[in-house]
């Protein structure tokens, strides 16, 4: 399948399986060998279904607009980055699927409380993904200043980090990376192959999982 129907499949599946909280969906949506790295559900499908019926339980939210506010394509891989409002607390989340034969197969997230909303300008600039992933890569590795286009403000130094994916589209590159017992999910915007802006979810990695996949 093309990086665009992967998206488009991604965002029907998120819709039915979260938005409607709807178990059935899962064997629509969902690969028979599922991989689960999200440390609140359990593993398989079984676990995803589980946690579709928990879900359930709670009071639905009134009609509000669709919670994502990016998303992120390359090849298998789908990256959600949504902000919602859940049991009182306004929280940043960074969703990862990867898609295989046209289902999710392989699921890692991040959730991050937030004092503040994310400002997310669109962001309509066009790029090569190859060449900003390249960019990218390279700061990580050498937190070069020249990188850095003024009014970027984000992190400039990511030593210690592991990489583990990226996921680029257009101008922007997203990076999943591990730290000191977390996971970062960091997202630049580029522009004239500068890193002009930068976003970031980050959870730190439970002691104790109901699965034994890791976060990443």
């Amino acid at each position: 399948m093309t990086t665009a129907n992967n998206k488009a499949m991604v965002l029907a599946a998120v819709k039915q399986l979260i938005g409607e909280r709807n178990p059935q969906a899962v064997d629509t949506y969902v690969h028979d060998d599922y991989i689960q790295h999200s440390p609140q559900v359990k593993g398989g499908k079984a676990g995803l279904k589980a946690a579709l019926e928990q879900l359930r339980q709670l009071p639905a939210p009134g009609r509000q607009e669709s919670p994502i506010v990016m998303v992120i394509a390359e090849d298998d891989y789908v990256l959600l980055l949504m902000q919602l409002t859940f049991m009182g607390k306004r929280l940043a989340i960074a969703d990862l699927y990867r898609v295989v034969d046209g289902k999710l197969a392989e699921h890692w997230d991040a959730t991050q409380e937030q004092a503040i909303t994310m400002v997310i300008p669109g962001v309509e600039e066009l790029g090569v993904p190859a060449v900003n992933k390249a960019i990218v890569r390279e700061f990580f590795r050498s937190a070069d200043g020249a990188l850095v286009a003024p009014g970027y403000g984000g992190p400039l130094d990511f030593g210690g980090h592991t990489l583990h994916r990226m996921v680029a589209e257009g101008a922007l590159v997203m990076v999943q990376s591990s730290c000191n017992g977390a996971v970062f999910y960091d997202i630049f915007r580029l522009k004239d192959q500068l890193l002009a802006s930068h976003w970031r979810v980050s959870q730190v990695i439970p002691a104790v999982m109901p699965h034994e996949n890791g976060m990443v």
